[in-house]
């Protein structure tokens, strides 16, 4: 019994906790309010905010997280009461929430690394203390001579139905379109740099700004989506700055998420007029950051750019590209769709929200009428 008491001891606290972080979690997702650290340009509130987030087209994961940890503590609280029931949980109910656990910790780490390309600390430490909690009592389970090999498989089994129901019930790629009849500006390899083939039949304008999530998030596909087309796109590079200090369409608002958009597109163009040949490191550079920080854009462009620095951020190109970007920028939006990022081609634009290139293709191809 002392025995029994000391890992009660131990692991009342470890669930304890996971229930209160997974209902912290759930509370911030039934309010759309955004948690302490996870603010608009950071990778946790990239990993909470993506269709992920949810199962059966709507309902928090931490939802399901939470029910499985009051399970757990119940069990807990239960041991040692009855020598019967006693067998029950360390047979069977124990060992198949530890499976549940940590089939759940599995599919939602590599969601992160695979697909999200992102990781919310809330989750990861959630998922650690669970698998603390999961090979704790699996431990003790199997020196009290317990066959729980099979009762474990079957809880990965049950995690396993639930991230297919998870992928099954996604709901349709998320997406705003619209299109007009009358001419809009476009660019040349002279204005913007462009990803794919020269000549390639298909010239799609990508309007970004390099301090919103879910821009960062495309470029990452990008490459892919030119493989998938085999030569015949090419996408122009439009960065746009979405704060109301530069861009006229933005209306001026209490808090702008991305002020220092301003500052990053023109360094951006900057590096890109003066010293195309090295604008890719450049621009990946802040694009894979989770919160680009414009005093350090600042320094390594004058690290790349030396003494033409200057020089470069007066070229007048800047001025008459963003003239020419907040025109398109303006043109394409209404007050109620302004979002990034956008892919315009021809009188046609498309704001989608998708983490696969084949997803982003197939809205290409449906929403932008391509012959891709």
């Amino acid at each position: 019994m002392e025995d029994l008491r000391r890992f009660k001891v131990l692991l009342l606290p470890i669930c304890a906790a996971c229930l209160a972080l997974s209902l912290w979690m759930l509370l911030h997702s039934w309010a759309g309010a955004p948690m302490a650290g996870c603010g608009a340009l950071s990778a946790c509130d990239s990993v909470m905010s993506s269709p992920w987030a949810y199962v059966l087209g709507g309902v928090p994961v931490s939802l399901p997280a939470a029910a499985l940890y009051v399970l757990l503590l119940i069990c807990l609280l239960f041991l040692g009461s009855d020598a019967s029931l006693d067998r029950f949980l360390w047979s069977v109910a124990l060992p198949l929430l530890s499976g549940c656990i940590v089939g759940a910790a599995l599919w939602f780490c590599w969601l992160q690394l695979g697909v999200l390309h992102r990781f919310c600390p809330y989750c990861t430490v959630l998922h650690l203390l669970g698998c603390v909690a999961a090979v704790l009592i699996l431990r003790r389970s199997y020196r009290a001579g317990r066959r729980i090999v099979p009762v474990f498989i079957a809880g990965l089994f049950a995690a396993a139905i639930f991230a297919f129901v998870q992928a099954r019930t996604m709901p349709e790629s998320i997406y705003d379109s619209g299109s007009t009849g009358e001419a809009l500006p476009v660019f040349t390899d002279a204005d913007v740099p462009a990803l794919g083939a020269e000549g390639a039949p298909v010239e799609i304008s990508l309007l970004f700004d390099f301090q919103c999530v879910h821009c960062r998030r495309l470029h990452k596909i990008l490459p892919e989506l030119l493989d998938q087309t085999g030569g015949r796109l090419r996408i122009r590079l439009c960065p746009v700055p979405l704060s109301s200090a530069c861009n006229p369409y933005i209306p001026a608002s209490g808090t702008d998420r991305f002020a220092g958009s301003c500052a990053l597109t023109r360094l951006a163009l900057a590096v890109w007029y003066a010293a195309p040949q090295a604008y890719s490191g450049y621009w990946d550079a802040i694009l894979n950051e989770d919160a680009p920080d414009p005093e350090q854009a600042d320094a390594r462009a004058r690290e790349l750019l030396g003494e033409s620095y200057e020089s470069a951020l007066a070229d007048a190109r800047i001025d008459a590209y963003l003239k020419r970007v907040y025109e398109l920028f303006g043109r394409t939006s209404t007050l109620e769709k302004s979002g990034v990022p956008r892919l315009i081609y021809g009188g046609r634009w498309l704001v989608p929200e998708v983490d696969e290139a084949d997803a982003l293709l197939a809205l290409i191809r449906s929403e932008l009428g391509t012959e891709l």
